[in-house]
């Protein structure tokens, strides 16, 4: 029974230098009230007058001070690193070793943990990568891969987490925006990779890309969020490219040849053309 009481007071978690305080008074008090104990008996079996029995108590308390609470603050502060490394190495399991984002084993973890109310799920993926690394090589290819994982940081990063999900493709857990207003920042996003050079003046690569949302309302599983989000994204890319597509709206139709867009319902109606087909 007391062994237990015992665990349960010095096994408690340390993770701030709070903790560590509490954790050094817990270990002080406890070494005070066993010292006390053992020196009340020892006074019942042989009395030796009551000014003996307050000089032992004071001697325990100064030898607790000094001894039992500096060494509670040891051990407190050696149990508070323990877990700030354990906290590293997690982070550094959840993180992509490329950009640096957040991987996808962590966006289910980071997903089942936000708050339900208004939560989106944000699928950003580069269009015909495999064209870059083809033409450039790998290495290239991942400084581009770095440079649009900082571009959609810095455009999406106020909506939520950012990760890299597969090779070129990024998600954006948001809680608290409305569709309209992720669509808005979305929109400036894909203006913006559009319009850059993820390469360098003498080889400039140029890209696009595609998203899709989904709306997450209140019991929806992450298995689902990520399936209607990423039906989203097929649509974006099937549709075109370059554009968002959002997974409570239908597939905008249009018009599609080879690899380009030659209408969709973004756009005027198209003159008659030979040979079309749709996508």
């Amino acid at each position: 029974m007391y062994g237990e009481i015992l665990r349960t007071l010095l096994n408690r978690p340390v993770q701030s230098e709070r903790d560590v305080r509490y954790f050094a008074f817990r270990l002080a008090a406890i070494c005070f009230v066993i010292a006390m104990v053992a020196d009340s008996a020892l006074q019942l079996i042989a009395f030796h007058g009551w000014l003996n029995l307050l000089r032992g108590w004071a001697i325990t308390i100064v030898v607790i001070a000094l001894v039992a609470y500096p060494i509670g603050r040891y051990v407190g502060t050696t149990r508070l690193e323990h877990h700030r490394t354990k906290l590293k190495l997690n982070e550094k399991n959840l993180a992509d070793s490329l950009t640096g984002l957040r991987n996808r084993t962590s966006l289910p973890i980071d997903y089942d943990a936000a708050p339900e109310s208004r939560r989106l799920l944000i699928l950003v993926s580069l269009d015909r990568f495999k064209a870059v690394n083809e033409r450039y090589g790998h290495v290239v290819g991942d400084r581009v891969l770095i440079r649009a994982a900082r571009t959609i940081a810095e455009e999406l990063g106020n909506l939520g987490s950012i990760y890299r999900t597969d090779g070129t493709e990024f998600a954006v857990l948001a809680v608290g925006y409305a569709v309209a207003e992720a669509k808005t920042q979305v929109l400036a996003l894909l203006a913006r990779i559009e319009g850059s050079n993820f390469g360098t003046l003498e080889k400039p690569v140029c890209l696009t890309a595609s998203a899709g949302i989904a709306e997450a309302p209140a019991a929806t599983t992450f298995t689902q969020a990520f399936a209607a989000a990423d039906a989203a994204l097929e649509s974006a890319k099937a549709t075109g490219r370059s554009r968002v597509c959002l997974a409570s709206e239908p597939a905008a139709p249009g018009i599609v040849e080879g690899d380009e867009v030659v209408w969709s319902s973004d756009l005027p109606p198209p003159p008659k053309r030979g040979r079309s087909h749709r996508s």
